[in-house]
């Protein structure tokens, strides 16, 4: 019986071991910038622009998966992340309980105006729950792991120069600095 009660109990803090990001839970974010020269000449007209461009990445990726325990019946997955600050956020995507994997990759940098991150610089305190329709799963339905995410160096990306055949090219500061950043594998 001591037997069973020792490996249930070794089972159960390998399987607490392996939840997180499929990528990790140790993260990266580092200043990016970098100046790119755009020429604009085509039917819709022509022009110039010079942008400097500037973001924050996270390596080693902003979106990942939740890996977390196997049980067939889960269908759906809750984190909240506290932060140090004491603010929190939480966010809920299906489950695939078979593979022990969220379906969908959770945004953990990336804040725009229709999304926030769940991640922040610090410790991140994560709470998982896990979820059979709108029932949590008892025993490893739920538990705790903490998500740091350092301060990166910050990194210079080559000026360059684009030619484009559309105007609009050269009033589009968000898109060109994305396809640039894109181009420089995030100033790597």
């Amino acid at each position: 019986m001591l037997k069973t009660v020792v490996l249930l109990l070794a089972f159960c803090s390998f399987a607490q071991a392996n939840v997180g990001f499929s990528h990790g839970n140790e993260f990266t974010a580092s200043a990016i910038q970098g100046t790119v020269r755009v020429f604009c000449n085509g039917f819709n007209g022509s022009g110039s622009a010079v942008y400097s461009c500037r973001d924050v990445v996270l390596d080693p990726q902003a979106y990942d998966y939740f890996v977390g325990p196997q049980d067939a019946r889960a269908d759906r997955i809750e984190l909240t992340a506290s932060h140090e600050d004491g603010s929190s956020r939480s966010k809920i995507v299906e489950y695939d309980g078979v593979r022990g994997k969220s379906r969908d990759a959770f945004n953990l940098w990336i804040s725009t105006l229709f999304q926030k991150p769940l991640l922040e610089y610090g410790t991140n305190n994560i709470r998982y729950r896990i979820y059979s329709g709108n029932r949590l799963i008892e025993a490893m339905g739920e538990g705790n792991f903490t998500a740091l995410v350092k301060r990166g160096p910050a990194r210079t990306c080559p000026a360059a120069q684009y030619n484009s055949t559309d105007v609009t090219d050269c009033n589009s500061q968000y898109s060109i600095c994305q396809r640039y950043f894109e181009e420089f594998h995030n100033c790597q």
